[in-house]
């Protein structure tokens, strides 16, 4: 196996890990930022206002994106392990 096949397969796995997780960080991103905005508006400096939220919404979002994730991973096994015989030579 050469160096270019060796960094395209590393390419491509950094890709999927971008791809998988980008949605759930978004999320967290998303509700972080406004429990953050609430929590000025309203001078409320609570530890557990702040992450409790968080979790809650990544934890919702696994949850609803968790079959899209598991299709798309399976996908990419597939077509990883299907052209394998292509990174052997």
């Amino acid at each position: 196996m050469g160096v270019d096949q060796v960094v395209l397969l590393g390419r491509m796995m950094l890709q999927e890990v971008v791809i998988l997780t980008a949605p759930i960080l978004l999320v967290a991103i998303a509700v972080s930022l406004t429990v953050n905005v609430f929590q000025v508006l309203t001078s409320l400096q609570d530890q557990t206002l702040s992450s409790v939220p968080r979790l809650l919404a990544t934890g919702a979002a696994l949850f609803v994106l968790m079959p899209w994730m598991w299709r798309h991973l399976a996908h990419y096994s597939f077509n990883l392990l299907h052209d394998f015989h292509g990174v052997l030579q």
